[in-house]
């Protein structure tokens, strides 16, 4: 009878080794959804970074093309940076969680030209600054 039981006796895990695999695999899965959130987070700040460059620049080229002043201004209550200078303002949206220093006011003269500034972007984990020198035309990132 012992022959016959032995016969049919199943091969498996135990508990233990079960919950020793599953607490390795949360740690695993629970570890890389941090980098994921860090990464997006750096990601946002960076994309955020370069549309706040690309939009001054090109705001520096159209004032010297259509020969008038551009004005930029940032809205930190409804997370807003408004460039008015062309035909119609562009607006360009921030995330919430975005914050931007040193970014009240800018005046683009009709050369396409500002003093040297220098500005703020944070999402309060990681920080860039951007130097804004508009006589060459670029701005330059503050590593």
């Amino acid at each position: 009878m012992k022959k016959m039981l032995n016969k049919f006796k199943l091969q498996g895990f135990t508990l233990a080794e079960m919950v020793v695999t599953l607490t390795i695999m949360l740690g695993l899965v629970g570890l890389g959804t941090i980098k994921i959130n860090e990464y997006r987070e750096k990601l946002i700040l960076e994309n955020t970074v370069k549309e706040i460059k690309s939009s001054i620049e090109h705001a520096a080229r159209r004032s010297a093309i259509q020969n008038r002043t551009s004005i930029v201004r940032y809205y930190p209550t409804s997370k807003k940076l408004i460039i008015i200078g062309g035909k119609k303002p562009q607006i360009i949206k921030i995330k919430p969680q975005i914050s931007i220093s040193n970014l009240r006011l800018l005046k683009i003269s009709i050369s396409g030209s500002l003093p040297p500034h220098t500005i703020t972007v944070t999402n309060h984990h990681y920080t860039r600054r951007v130097k804004l020198q508009m006589t060459w035309g670029r701005a330059i990132d503050d590593k």
